[in-house]
């Protein structure tokens, strides 16, 4: 299965630097975007001395993933609401047609994005919910938590992304909890009652414990200049990132 891998160091968020531009749209709402990369101005494609720079012809699946790329860095920065596909487009150095081509409205691209991180990734843990009995459930939810630190890793931006939309109940948000979290939720808190009956989890609601799991997996990631100020380390480094899953895996534990 292929992966879409983003260096710890080019992942882009706001705790990282990045600037925002605003503009005003015809029905009166401002639209964040994020500027064009350095030496550019903030028309994509256009230097500083005036000179257009053309867009590179690309194959539609690279152009479809630098789309999507760029709609995770824009929704994780700023939000729904304070991204337009103008900005995607920009963000992902393609035509504004192009976006509205592959996915025809800033809606489908929100879904679509967030489809593509964690569709996989689902697809790939499903395996661990079959025939979890109380021998195996320990081992099974601390490869779930494994698992799902390397996500927040890779993709801290989802972690933003659906804070920001469970803040405002949007449907959006509801439509990830049908389609993708409900399932989770269920899965792994039966994993808890399992290994809670046989003692070798922490006796503890299922569900707190759940949410536990995220908080601590998800959390860090997203605050990573924040961390890095506090503590001098780097938490996308892999013994952070090992750090972090062995904290919560000895927090399971009874």
């Amino acid at each position: 299965m292929t992966k879409l891998t983003i260096a710890p160091d080019k992942l882009l968020s706001e705790e990282q630097g990045l600037e925002k531009a605003t503009r005003t749209t015809s029905r009166g709402r401002t639209a964040v975007r994020l500027n064009a990369r350095p030496g550019l101005s903030e028309k994509a494609g256009k230097p500083k001395t005036g000179k257009r720079v053309p867009r590179q012809r690309r194959r539609p699946e690279e152009a479809r993933e630098l789309i999507i790329k760029a709609a995770l860095e824009c929704f994780g920065a700023f939000g729904f609401e304070g991204t337009s596909t103008r900005a995607v487009a920009e963000r992902a150095e393609v035509t504004h047609t192009l976006v509205l081509y592959y996915f025809e409205s800033k809606d489908r691209l929100w879904t679509s994005t967030i489809e593509y991180v964690l569709k996989a990734y689902l697809e790939e843990i499903s395996q661990l919910f079959v025939d979890v009995n109380e021998h195996n459930a320990q081992s099974v939810l601390f490869v779930y938590i494994e698992k799902f630190v390397r996500l927040s890793a890779q993709y801290p931006q989802v972690h933003r992304i659906l804070t920001m939309e469970g803040n405002s109940k949007s449907d959006r948000m509801y439509w990830v909890i049908e389609k993708f979290i409900k399932n989770m939720f269920d899965n792994v808190t039966k994993i808890i009652k399992i290994g809670q009956d046989a003692g070798r989890i922490r006796q503890c609601d299922p569900a707190r414990l759940y949410y536990y799991i995220i908080s601590a997996g998800g959390t860090p990631f997203t605050l990573a200049t924040e961390y890095h100020a506090n503590t001098g380390r780097d938490i996308f480094s892999e013994p952070e990132i090992l750090r972090t899953i062995a904290f919560i895996y000895e927090f399971a534990l009874p």
